[in-house]
């Protein structure tokens, strides 16, 4: 006689979580991806970018013509071109696509995300949503990525128009690499905001509003309070000022501006512009007798001639540490999220059952004459 076995594993509890992500994820792209809306979107977002581009382009030609005309040296619509008419034009259009491209990402991330738990509440689905088997880390999880999915969409379909930029010169590969690494980053740290909040308030008007003003915070007020702080520690107790005292830079750190200055920084169609401002938020000035502070450290009063800003200060020291912050930021409120997410009186005792592992299948077994029978199995011991 024969014993026939038929058991299923049981999938990992990896494999469960990764699996109620993928659900969540299909169902949010489907809803998202059906309607006119997300083509509508999309079209307008590369149809700004790309006036931008021949904005740029229509404005600054003319003056990098006349610098050619100069031996290469000229003035601009916006300030001195002292480069090859080509690089400078596709210098000017790299700087102004990468900023106006995040400030774009900066107020549409957050608008994709901010309803995103919100809208279940008042919907009146999220309590229906967390009584499956899906976990409410997966929900969190998979609602964020579909938001998210859709903004790396138009990072990415943006990119041939920024790449026009290889055929002028001025700016290689590896800035563009930098460029759309920050605007990764900031997509996924403002995402995170905006589930954040959504999950904190059950109107989506209030997450909204909330999520808006956090963006300004990082941005605007991290400015505001990095020049107060270097006034106010410059201030001597007379009352007078002492010299070259600053904020610490980690209040820069979630900035997300400072951070896309710092990848044009090597380009600076300006010529000193960008580099100014980066040498002031990094403390390197000049003051009236000719001496260069960085930081709480001066030199070159003695007399001597004060030395050059060093050029390689500026280049990548930002965006990293802008970038590893807001992954970390991220991080954090998803996982606040996913607490918030869980209902109020089970915050601190949620915890999913693990399923029963399932009874031996009963052994069919063959006697001799071809008849099949079915022998019971023993109960284990209570």
């Amino acid at each position: 006689m024969t014993g026939v076995g038929m058991h299923t594993p049981r999938r990992s509890a990896v494999r469960e979580w990764l699996a109620a992500v993928g659900t969540i994820l299909v169902k949010e792209l489907r809803s998202r991806m059906r309607g006119r809306r997300a083509f509508a979107v999309l079209t307008v977002y590369l149809a700004i970018l790309a006036l931008i581009a021949y904005g740029v382009y229509a404005v600054v030609a003319p003056g990098a013509r006349q610098a050619a005309g100069f031996g290469g040296v000229g003035f601009g619509p916006f300030g001195p071109m002292v480069t090859n008419p080509s690089a400078t034009i596709g210098q000017w259009i790299f700087t102004l696509l990468s900023i106006f491209q995040l400030i774009l990402v900066m107020f549409i991330a957050p608008a994709f995300t901010a309803g995103q738990i919100s809208l279940e509440r008042e919907k009146q689905t999220l309590d229906l949503l967390i009584s499956t088997p899906l976990r409410p880390g997966a929900i969190v999880v998979g609602k964020l990525l579909a938001a998210l999915a859709y903004v790396f969409l138009l990072i990415v379909a943006a990119i041939p128009i920024t790449a026009i930029v290889l055929m002028y010169g001025g700016a290689s590969w590896e800035d563009i690499v930098r460029q759309q690494i920050v605007l990764f980053a900031a997509a996924i740290g403002f995402g995170a905001v905006g589930l954040f909040f959504s999950a904190l308030f059950k109107r989506t008007q209030a997450a909204t509003v909330l999520t808006y003003c956090t963006v300004l915070a990082f941005t605007l007020g991290t400015v505001l309070i990095f020049i107060f702080w270097s006034v106010m520690a410059a201030r001597g107790e007379d009352g007078g000022f002492r010299r070259a005292r600053r904020a610490p830079e980690q209040v820069m750190w979630v900035n997300p501006m400072v951070a896309m200055l710092d990848v044009i920084a090597p380009l600076d169609p300006t010529g000193f512009g960008v580099t100014s401002v980066l040498g002031q938020i990094n403390g390197e000035r000049f003051d009236d007798q000719g001496v260069i502070c960085r930081g709480d450290v001066c030199f070159g009063n003695d007399g001597q001639p004060a030395p050059a800003l060093d050029q390689s200060f500026f280049d990548g020291h930002w965006w990293p540490r802008f970038t590893a912050t807001f992954g970390v930021l991220a991080l954090l409120l998803t996982l606040a999220s996913m607490r918030l997410v869980v209902p109020a009186g089970m915050r601190f005792a949620f915890r999913r059952r693990r399923r029963a592992p399932p009874a031996e299948p009963r052994q069919v077994l063959v006697a001799g004459d071809g008849t099949p029978t079915i022998e019971e199995l023993a109960e284990p011991p209570r």
